[in-house]
């Protein structure tokens, strides 16, 4: 998906908003226009093979990228266009092996694509040009512009570019993570290598009570937790014409199914009509495998305990420690940024965007789309750099010989929300909950 949008040619204006959004429906869709990973593509391969940073030794990079994933990508792939392969010097620091593309592992839940498609190898899509340094950092030190690797090598820096992501934090539900290992009817589609059983568990599900839960601070798509469930319910009502043998409820530590009203009315009015029973302000906090139990707490602090047969979790997430433990994270641990400029409130020279930034809004792929080229943009005008009005998401006030003024992210998120196979409701919105729809 982050590929896509890189590859727009010109301004990223509205109409190419637009275009995001409709392929973030077709993706999320299943449709011809998949932005999941082919093992045919004709992409090029081998874009980046991997460097290593010596212990002990200081690099200097103009600009250096935290994380490998589609934010990260982004920002950096947008970085090399605009200031050329020679003049950009950007170095990009991710571990991994593969790139994932998250919203695929809900569509692999379902039996839609296979898991496979939901990953590439890292040198596959790193940006030409760019320096990978295939190393984990352990500390970010913005008070002297510096990333420190973990087998002690040093990346000093002009610019920093957070996007990290979130991590998972299983251990917030009591026995999660032990349930989930065994394969005791639980399962989770917010990890690659669970994501692939939880189709095995929807297929075979014949009779009994099918859980689904979402906590109330679900830091990821709003619409994800859902979105599997949906699909499920859709699955056992039209393939396997088991819909009636098997209870079919939502558990949300929410008061409502999504933030927007006209949204969560929609999502409410489909619900009733399928009989799909939700209930609302009920935390998961502790999972029994074996005995398939699963315990909730209400508001009140009274806690029930439930059987289930299928048990589909969306963990808690959190800030990654690199953020959290550092001086650039806010006091929820999220990185601390102007929500409009995603430039850090003390650190100028930092920039976060996606997952790991501190944004009141839905954390999805949508949205990076719109925040990555605020950041370019901001990037570019901090080095002083004429001619960059490509924009997305944000207000811009027109260079006239004047200092170059910062772009504005608006908070544009969207999350298609599955609710069968082949449809979908595309919530799309703003900073303060107000709708920006796109999609007609």
């Amino acid at each position: 998906f982050f590929s896509w949008a890189d590859a727009m040619p010109g301004p990223f204006t509205h109409a190419a908003r637009l275009a995001a959004a409709r392929m973030s429906a077709l993706a999320a869709g299943g449709g011809s226009a998949l932005a999941l990973y082919s093992p045919s593509s004709a992409e090029a391969r081998c874009r980046g093979a991997p460097q290593t940073v010596t212990p002990a030794t200081v690099e200097k990079h103009r600009v250096v990228v935290l994380g490998g994933g589609s934010a990260g990508l982004s920002v950096a792939a947008q970085l090399m266009r605009k200031l050329g392969k020679v003049n950009a010097d950007v170095a990009i620091i991710e571990p991994g092996e593969y790139h994932y593309y998250r919203p695929g592992w809900t569509m692999a839940g379902a039996g839609i694509v296979p898991i496979e498609r939901s990953r590439r190898p890292m040198e596959d899509v790193m940006p030409k040009g760019a320096t990978w340094v295939k190393a984990r950092a352990s500390k970010l030190d913005p008070s002297r512009n510096r990333v420190v690797l973990d087998n002690g090598g040093v990346l000093e820096y002009e610019y920093l570019v957070l996007a990290p992501g979130m991590e998972l934090d299983l251990s917030r539900i009591k026995g999660l993570q032990e349930a989930l290992d065994a394969h005791d009817g639980v399962y989770t589609i917010w990890s690659y290598n669970q994501a692939a059983h939880v189709w095995d568990g929807i297929r075979n599900l014949t009779s009994g009570v099918a859980l689904f839960t979402q906590p109330k601070q679900s830091r990821g798509c709003g619409g994800a937790p859902q979105k599997i469930m949906w699909l499920a319910e859709d699955f056992w009502r039209t393939k396997t014409l088991v819909r009636d043998a098997v209870h079919v409820e939502f558990v949300t530590g929410r008061d409502a199914l999504f933030p927007i009203p006209k949204y969560a009315k929609s999502l409410a009015d489909i619900g009733a009509e399928r009989g799909v029973y939700v209930d609302y302000d009920t935390e998961l906090v502790a999972v029994d495998g074996p005995r398939r139990l699963a315990t909730f707490q209400q508001p009140s602090g009274m806690r029930v305990t439930r059987h289930f047969d299928l048990l589909v979790v969306t963990p808690h997430m959190g800030p990654p420690a690199i953020v959290r433990d550092s001086p650039l994270a806010a006091g929820n641990g999220f990185a601390d940024v102007d929500i409009h400029t995603l430039q850090h409130a003390k650190y100028p020279r930092v920039f976060a965007l996606g997952d790991c930034a501190n944004l009141p809004t839905s954390k999805t792929a949508a949205a990076i789309t719109a925040q990555a080229p605020v950041v370019v943009f901001n990037i570019l005008a901090s080095m002083g750099k004429k001619g960059f009005s490509e924009t997305a998401g944000q207000e811009r006030i027109a260079d006239r010989g004047k200092p170059l003024s910062l772009a504005r992210y608006d908070g544009y998120s969207s999350s298609p929300i599955l609710t069968r196979r082949g449809g979908l409701i595309l919530a799309e919105f703003k900073y303060g909950g107000g709708g920006k729809e796109t999609f007609p």
